[in-house]
């Protein structure tokens, strides 16, 4: 148990650097909670309320608490957003572009949907979430819920001044529940944010010197392998908002790709827009891959959203360790344009929890120090007030 004692310091150390703002009770349960899904276990609440209960010896009494956390109305994902964005600055600064994906999640459990809006970055294959929101009821969110979630994240990003120093470009890409030209004018003229919306078949087209045409007329016209960009056009009836369109049929592909983006040049649009598929993998960790959501008995909107902030500090430690192994050679980086067997989250989780059963305190605080030193290093923070 030294190995986990001395993780859970250290974790509460680097909440004090990030300036987690919650009360000390509330901060060590989280963190026993961070502690207990990096020793790769599942996030049902039994399971949680064994491991915590190692200390407290009555297993309900540690239930209990973990429950009371949950549904504790001071903690929510809004407190978490710029710790999480300053936890993950080692990985933002190496990136280009920062590509947000906003997408949506659901499944049923004892009669109840549970439904999660989230916005993720996207990095190296995988999605690293930043915010999200249950809304406890089946069915496509709104735009309203897409500004809730969309707001704290660019805001927080754009606070940023390791971000700011440099011409960072911030991308919103979505799926076509999100296809709405309110969504990418919003995002525009608000916070000067680009983004790329795939459309859906039934929507029209309106370009300054061509007749309004249905999205699915275009598609029937493509052959595998062609491309056509369509500038300027107007999507929907009731919009004014002008975007480039862009049409390809990859050969690898069933059917064609079309996607609307504020871009100026909409060339590369399909390839920005694949990065939409990096948070499938992320849900998929979520669900039953490493947290086994799906099939915890929690249904409470507000729980699950709760719970779910333990669970973003974890992907984000193990991405930072995957990342590492990967920088040390420890395993092989893909070749340009193939996916990894195992990914970053899932590589490093395997790590750390192996590390956490297995080493001995001497060899885990060097593996701590290892992984934290690319956090020292960005921040600027001298290792001793953190790893103790």
């Amino acid at each position: 148990m030294e190995t986990y004692t001395y993780l859970e310091e250290t974790i509460l150390n680097l909440f004090t650097a990030i300036n987690l703002k919650l009360s000390k009770p509330l901060r060590t349960t989280l963190v026993e909670l961070i502690v207990c899904l990096l020793d790769n276990n599942t996030a049902h609440i039994s399971k949680l309320g064994e491991y915590i209960s190692d200390k407290n010896t009555d297993v309900m009494a540690s239930i209990q608490r973990i429950r009371r956390f949950l549904s504790n109305p001071r903690i929510s994902p809004s407190l978490t957003v710029i710790p999480l964005i300053y936890l993950m600055r080692p990985l933002l600064k190496k990136l280009p572009e920062i590509i947000l994906i906003v997408d949506r999640t659901d499944w049923k459990k004892r009669r109840k949907y549970i439904n999660i809006l989230t916005v993720a970055v996207s990095y190296k294959g995988r999605a690293l979430p930043l915010f999200w929101m249950v809304l406890g009821k089946k069915g496509n969110s709104s735009f309203e819920k897409w500004k809730q979630v969309l707001s704290p994240v660019i805001e927080g990003l754009q606070q940023m001044s390791w971000l700011t120093d440099k011409p960072i470009h911030i991308h919103v890409v979505a799926d076509r529940e999100f296809a709405s030209p309110k969504l990418a004018e919003w995002l525009k003229n608000l916070y000067n944010v680009s983004v790329t919306l795939r459309i859906k078949s039934s929507m029209y087209l309106t370009g300054e010197d061509t007749p309004e045409t249905k999205v699915a007329s275009l598609i029937k016209k493509m052959k595998k392998g062609s491309r056509r960009i369509l500038y300027n056009q107007v999507l929907t009836r009731n919009s004014s908002f002008k975007m480039n369109v862009l049409l390809t049929w990859d050969k690898k592909y069933d059917e064609p790709l079309v996607v609307a983006t504020t871009e100026g040049n909409p060339i590369h649009a399909d390839a920005t827009y694949k990065q939409r598929f990096n948070i499938e993998h992320m849900h998929k960790d979520w669900k039953s891959n490493a947290f086994d959501l799906e099939k915890t008995r929690v249904t409470d909107p507000k729980r699950i959203e709760t719970l779910l902030i333990p669970i973003a500090f974890a992907c984000i430690l193990c991405v930072l360790e995957g990342e590492q192994k990967e920088q040390n050679g420890d395993v092989r980086t893909p070749p340009k344009g193939k996916t990894r067997m195992v990914g970053l989250f899932l590589s490093g989780l395997r790590t750390i929890s192996q590390k956490l059963r297995y080493a001995s305190f001497k060899q885990f605080k060097q593996f701590i120090l290892n992984l934290l030193t690319p956090f020292f290093t960005t921040w600027d923070i001298k290792p001793s007030t953190i790893i103790t």
